[in-house]
């Protein structure tokens, strides 16, 4: 679930600020790094992950991603309807 802890920087190491870490609102962070996963990364939800990469080979319409996208995400009790133009903003 989605709220205030820590920041990452764009290459997803810590976001560290004048030798403290960087705490803020994580949701759009999260979502970016759900985007990001496949399945079988994280050890606590491996099915957790869309596999979008796998994607970039095949002939998917935009419907399939998202609703892969609609699926993960809500996996991690995201709606994707309450986040999907700073979705858009992500990709």
């Amino acid at each position: 679930m989605a709220g205030i802890g820590i920041l990452l920087d764009e290459d997803n190491d810590l976001n560290i600020i004048n030798g403290h870490l960087a705490i803020g609102h994580t949701t759009m962070q999260e979502v970016g790094l759900i985007i990001q996963m496949q399945q079988g990364e994280q050890k606590k939800v491996p099915v957790l992950g869309p596999n979008i990469i796998q994607l970039k080979k095949t002939n998917v319409s935009k419907f399939d991603i998202v609703q892969r996208l609609r699926v993960h995400l809500a996996i991690d009790k995201k709606d994707y309807k309450e986040i999907k133009q700073q979705i858009k903003e992500i990709l």
